[in-house]
């Protein structure tokens, strides 16, 4: 009795062993390492992931959505791991995060960047990557969630020279009124209003708030939507010429994909251009979790990421990187 339970703790040990021997091969496999970078009189902080079998790697920048707590290593870590790390770092393509103005150890106040800031503060990143070793600097793709894929928009159409592609993933394609209003109405329709009365409502209220936060801007986040509150795509979109890559979710809450396509194609008057790839991914909400839109987030962030959207994500990035 007594060398069976000799063998089993030995069992036991080699197993754990083997798990601890796979674990510290699969970190040796990348390289992190902490960087900053400058644009004008503000440093951001970040990290560059580069794969240790990869000599000239091509690099994806990811691009975070709205609010303060929005970085990639607190609101996006999750997200980052599955679809980005998971997808691309055996494949030797690196991945350079940094955490915007004002989040992290960043400078400045998220509240006061507009788009175009952050759009500035993408390029200082891209220039960054050129002064690295073992970066391929003619391959660097822009990835941009939500409110990053307006930057990721902005930044394929003024830094097109330095950039191979863009991928704006559950990002408008219309102008902070129509945005707001989306919010809204996602919001009435969850709590139970009637379909037309819950859309009169939303618009409403977003005019509501454009006129408020243009002479009162009194918390952060209305601060930060009078910074952005003539924003349109529109003219960026129309001067996209490098592949770019737009993902719509089914249940989005934020971004209706009919409404995003609508919109693209009264830009372009029905001639969305051949450089332009859209996708609407069945079933999956603003994060592509597989869940309906009006579950909470603590909800759905125990449904799992959508397959179809890490494989359309995937092969496009691979092929036109």
């Amino acid at each position: 009795m007594n060398t069976i339970k000799n063998l089993l703790s030995f069992s036991a040990f080699l197993f754990f062993f083997f798990c601890l021997v796979i674990q510290s091969t699969y970190a040796q496999d990348v390289t992190r390492t902490n960087v900053t970078f400058d644009n004008g009189r503000f440093t951001l902080h970040g990290e560059l992931v580069i794969p240790d079998t990869s000599d000239n790697a091509p690099v994806l920048v990811f691009l975070v959505g709205s609010g303060p707590n929005s970085s990639h290593r607190t609101l996006y870590k999750d997200f980052l791991v599955n679809n980005l790390e998971n997808l691309f770092l055996q494949e030797g393509v690196a991945l350079l995060y940094f955490d915007k103005r004002g989040v992290g150890k960043s400078d400045g106040r998220w509240q006061r960047t507009n788009l175009y800031e952050r759009a500035s503060d993408a390029k200082a990143a891209i220039d960054f990557l050129k002064t690295q070793g073992r970066i391929d600097a003619s391959r660097i793709g822009v990835i941009g969630h939500s409110q990053g894929g307006w930057v990721a928009q902005i930044v394929g159409d003024r830094y097109r020279n330095d950039i191979k592609l863009i991928a704006s993933l559950a990002a408008p394609t219309f102008e902070i009124k129509l945005q707001l209003t989306n919010d809204y109405y996602s919001r009435f329709l969850c709590e139970g209003t009637p379909d037309n009365e819950a859309f009169d409502k939303a618009s409403k209220k977003a005019i509501s708030d454009i006129n408020w936060v243009t002479w009162f801007p009194v918390t952060k986040a209305w601060r930060q939507l009078k910074e952005n509150s003539e924003f349109d795509p529109a003219p960026h979109l129309l001067e996209l010429d490098i592949p770019s890559l737009f993902v719509f979710a089914e249940n989005d809450y934020f971004v209706y994909p009919g409404w995003a396509l609508g919109a693209l194609n009264e830009t372009f008057n029905h001639s969305v251009p051949e450089n332009f790839n859209l996708q609407i991914i069945p079933g999956a909400n603003h994060d592509f979790r597989l869940t309906t839109m009006c579950v909470s987030d603590q909800e759905a962030s125990e449904e799992p990421y959508s397959d179809y959207f890490q494989q359309v994500f995937r092969t496009w990035i691979l092929n036109n990187l």
